[in-house]
């Protein structure tokens, strides 16, 4: 029986315990307090103070990060004139010991943020903040004074006691005084003096919004009178001449270190021989980017595809350059193109590609993949069919094409991933750039801004010279000439009309090519100029009589078409991401986080 009321007893006061506690939690009016506010202030003999704010928190059983402390620096006179001084801070403790701490400027305020983000604390804390003011001694005709804001009145909890103590070099000082409240309180507080310390002391608690403000006239002339200058807005500091030179400096060095990695590894490779045309010709020693001469070749060089030259030409591998492939095995003789007429008055023409019964095995890889991407399981598909389906067959024939090409030895490497690589390391620098540059406006940081903007700017021509970063072999390069030398037969055709007269079938051999090269339409004006009449019928079937104009621009409407139907990608839905969608200096105040 003895045993049960002894458990009860037990249990009753438990219980309590734990009612008590929550209760205590609660039993500050704010949450937490300042318990005990100590300043000791030194005058020094250079003119400048030393203020060592000794401040005893009680979190209760809060879990705070730690204290922030909120200092003017710049000051509104009567006169609507500004006074500006300086803060430097030279140490933050806790509990005397070393404690982390950030300092920001913002509205004309230094904020001292001490703390821990990732530790969180409760209970009784003792914080020390020393630093140093400048500009903060004012001179009188008769004395010199430092009049100064003791706790700031932009607390946002009470300060239970607030004191201070201010020290001169020497035996000097002649007057104080001390006040308390408001803003603009001339409420008086305990005040007492020798000749080379005062001591200071509210009498009351102060609420949130009151302060101490204190006084010390001395002799004149003890310490000199600092001044402080504006100081400099960012954009004054960024464009002053140092940081000017330096974001010179880092954009110089940017563009110079992209200038060489493409002087040294994306430009071509080529052989020194006078001739580039005759293998056998004589070695001429003439310096790297020596003047090449474009001869025009009448046929396209080394039996190259129309799909190869495009990439040879411009180190892409377009649409129009898999547009080109199809026109090719049509004139070749592998399908057949059937222009399907419009349904309605404001419809859109379609077009069938029919395969025809040619021995396919001898087409090159990617040629290979577009044919049996087309004609897998089926004798003919519409070109309207392949959007939004296509689009993984597509990748895979410019995989190929690429592949194809790197394999003839034309280039060092495959040029999409290697201007994949360029752009990459372009927007991740670009992106550094700007992210570092907001970072340093955000902290008003000019040095980091100035840095931040020559890596920015210096970075953004990569993003055009990634183009040119591919590099082709000196083999590679000789192509690239040659192909240029076709080009200008293809975009000249009216000049060498006979060609085509003595070769009827040459339109069709051309045209592909002409394709590749953007020059459908043009090519297809000439040869109306010429007075050609090309036969067309074994591999194109249009809804009119063959005219060569208008099949010039059939041909431009198909490669339109192929190109938006077999680069369509189906659109994903917003469920799954893809949707869019008081008086003197000193003053401030603070708080906790």
């Amino acid at each position: 029986m003895r045993l049960l009321v002894v458990s009860i007893i037990f249990i009753i006061f438990i219980t309590v315990i734990n009612f008590i506690k929550p209760v205590y939690a609660q039993s500050l009016p704010y949450g937490w307090q300042v318990n005990n506010f100590q300043s000791n202030i030194a005058v020094l003999p250079d003119g400048k103070v030393e203020v060592r704010e000794t401040i005893s928190v009680d979190f209760d059983s809060l879990e705070k990060h730690g204290i922030y402390r909120d200092i003017p620096y710049i000051y509104t006179n009567g006169d609507g004139t500004k006074t500006y001084t300086q803060i430097d801070v030279e140490s933050v403790l806790k509990n005397g010991s070393p404690e982390n701490y950030q300092t920001s400027q913002s509205n004309g305020f230094v904020r001292i943020k001490i703390g821990d983000a990732n530790k969180t604390i409760s209970g009784i804390q003792t914080y020390q903040v020393t630093y140093v003011a400048s500009g903060v001694i004012k001179g009188f005709p008769k004395f010199d004074e430092l009049y100064w804001n003791v706790t700031g009145n932009y607390w946002e909890v009470p300060i239970q006691n607030a004191e201070a103590t201010v020290t001169l070099p020497s035996n000097a000082i002649t007057q104080v005084a001390c006040y308390q409240g408001i803003i603009g309180s001339t409420q008086e507080c305990e005040s007492s003096q020798d000749e080379v310390n005062a001591i200071f002391k509210s009498t009351t608690p102060l609420s949130p919004g009151e302060g101490i403000t204190i006084a010390v006239g001395y002799k004149k002339g003890l310490v000199p009178i600092i001044t402080v200058a504006r100081p400099k807005t960012l954009w004054e500091k960024i464009t002053s001449p140092g940081n000017l030179l330096l974001t010179l400096i880092i954009f110089s060095t940017s563009w110079s270190i992209i200038f060489r990695q493409w002087w040294k590894n994306g430009r071509d490779f080529w052989f020194r021989r006078k001739d580039l045309f005759d293998p056998n010709a004589k070695e001429e020693k003439k310096p790297i980017g020596a003047h090449e001469t474009i001869v025009v070749l009448y046929s396209p060089p080394e039996n190259m595809r129309p799909a190869e030259l495009g990439v040879v030409i411009d180190q892409k591998a377009d649409n129009r350059d898999v547009t080109a492939t199809i026109i090719d095995l049509a004139t070749r003789g592998f399908l057949k193109i059937e222009e399907v007429p419009k349904s309605w008055l404001f419809g859109k023409v379609d077009y069938n590609l029919t395969k025809k019964d040619k021995d396919n095995s001898k087409l090159l890889p990617y040629e290979k993949e577009l044919y049996d991407a087309f004609f897998s399981s089926k004798k003919s598909v519409k070109i309207s069919s392949l959007k939004y389906t296509f689009y993984n067959d597509l990748a895979k024939v410019k995989n190929q094409l690429y592949d194809n090409l790197v394999s003839k030895k034309l280039f060092i490497k495959r040029p999409d991933k290697v201007r994949g690589i360029y752009f990459a390391v372009a927007i991740f620098a670009i992106a550094g750039g700007i992210g570092s540059t907001i970072f340093g406006l955000a902290s008003q940081n000019a040095l980091v801004v100035s840095l931040a903007l020559g890596l920015f700017i210096g970075c953004l021509p990569l993003l055009f010279l990634a183009n040119f970063m591919p590099r082709r072999t000196a083999q590679g390069h000789d192509m690239y000439l040659k192909t240029k030398g076709y080009f200008l037969f293809v975009d000249k055709a009216e000049k060498y009309r006979q060609r085509f007269f003595e070769n009827k079938n040459l339109f069709n051999e051309v045209l592909p090519y002409a394709i590749t090269f953007g020059l459908t339409e043009k090519f297809a004006q000439a040869m109306k100029d010429i007075g050609i009449k090309p036969q067309t019928t074994s591999w194109y079937a249009g809804t009119h009589a063959f005219n060569v104009g208008t099949f010039g621009s059939n041909i431009e409407s198909f490669s339109n078409s192929v190109s938006k139907s077999m680069a369509s990608t189906p659109h994903s839905s917003g469920s799954s991401g893809g949707g869019s969608s008081g008086g003197g200096f000193g003053g401030g105040g603070g708080g906790s986080w």
